[in-house]
């Protein structure tokens, strides 16, 4: 009787992990793909935006922060950075 209930166990285990795999494998997008959109987003946000502020541009793409994207997007040359004041402003290119 006990090796059934453990047989039962094992397989009904087996099948909530394959379930949750395949869940994940769904739900998750590639990172190009997702780095692609937010750089897309963050470019139009600045296009449609001249001189806007880093934190305006977090707010807007509801992130806690932006340095890796607006990085790349200086180095791909398609937006560019001055400093106002204290402040800094992003511009397209």
């Amino acid at each position: 009787m006990k090796k059934q209930s453990r047989q039962r166990k094992r397989g009904a285990r087996a099948s909530r992990t394959q379930k949750a795999i395949k869940l994940r494998a769904r739900s998750v997008k590639p990172a190009k793909q997702s780095l692609r959109e937010d750089l897309e987003k963050t470019l139009s946000l600045i296009t449609a935006h001249p001189g806007i502020r880093p934190s305006e541009i977090n707010r807007r793409l509801k992130r806690e922060e932006s340095d890796s994207l607006r990085n790349t997007l200086i180095n791909r040359g398609l937006i560019r950075k001055e400093k106002d004041g204290s402040a800094m402003r992003y511009y397209p290119v």
